[in-house]
């Protein structure tokens, strides 16, 4: 629902991001994130993810009420550069989260898609290291992965085929589509990030869910926007979706302590 909205909403930022990106005061900067004014400007990329169909897709699968996190819309410049959440990493909120992307350029293997690493692996990488939500790069998540499962399947040598076939996304996934594509995604339970995007720019939004009672309430809450620009937003939204969005104030008195977003990409 509101899909035309949202995407008039998302090409318009993008359009102010392409422009930001190419000032002095954003140089060296290898991601922009959207403001809270840029959410109260277009309100359309804060509601859209507070509709029934994806709520129950949350709400199925943790089997739990659902909280919803809000918004983060990232404009990613193609330098290459593996920093921030371009590297292997696990979201600390929750035991069980969702996150729902939606692409507003076309991304392909060089426009910066999101990955995910395979069941097998992702298992190997949590069980490898005392520290379950450790960081990556790339090449040295690679390194600790056994032979069988850095290698595709199928991929015996035989007299006809001497060499196994290449496949680059033989243990992680990547997630290329064009502009508009969807992508579904539990990145607590598993290792995920944003491959660098090279020679091009790639801009998404990306929507949290999790349940009422987190894991880590320290690390949710994490919008830019006040309590009372979330209930402006919110105004709007029918009476009985608004606990998804209140559930704060349902936590214990110590765990509402959820300080102001400090995280930088």
């Amino acid at each position: 629902p509101q899909r035309d909205r949202l995407w008039q909403a998302g090409q318009q930022v993008t359009q102010t991001f392409q422009t930001r990106s190419r000032t002095p005061l954003f140089a060296g900067k290898h991601t922009l994130t959207a403001t809270a004014q840029d959410f109260v400007d277009h309100p359309i990329l804060f509601t859209w993810a507070i509709n029934e169909k994806l709520l129950r897709i949350a709400e199925h699968y943790f089997r739990l009420p659902v909280a919803y996190d809000g918004p983060s819309f990232y404009y990613s410049l193609g330098d290459g550069t593996h920093r921030g959440p371009r590297r292997w990493h696990r979201d600390k909120e929750d035991w069980k989260m969702l996150k729902v992307a939606v692409y507003f350029t076309d991304v392909d293997q060089n426009g910066g898609p999101f990955e995910c690493v395979n069941p097998p692996v992702n298992q190997h990488l949590v069980n490898s290291k005392d520290q379950p939500y450790r960081v990556f790069q790339h090449a040295e998540a690679a390194t600790l992965l056994p032979p069988e499962l850095t290698q595709p399947s199928g991929s015996a040598k035989t007299p006809e085929s001497p060499e196994p076939p290449e496949s680059p996304e033989h243990w992680y996934k990547s997630c290329t589509g064009t502009a508009g594509t969807v992508v579904f995604c539990d990145t607590s339970r598993y290792f995920h990030r944003g491959r660098p995007p090279v020679n091009q720019d790639r801009s998404a939004i990306f929507y949290s869910y999790f349940s009422r009672r987190p894991k880590h309430p320290f690390f949710c809450g994490r919008s830019p926007l006040t309590p009372s620009q979330i209930q402006q937003l919110s105004q709007d939204i029918p009476s009985h979706l608004h606990p998804c969005i209140t559930w704060p104030q349902q936590l214990p008195a110590l765990a509402r302590l959820i300080p102001k977003n400090r995280v930088r990409v």
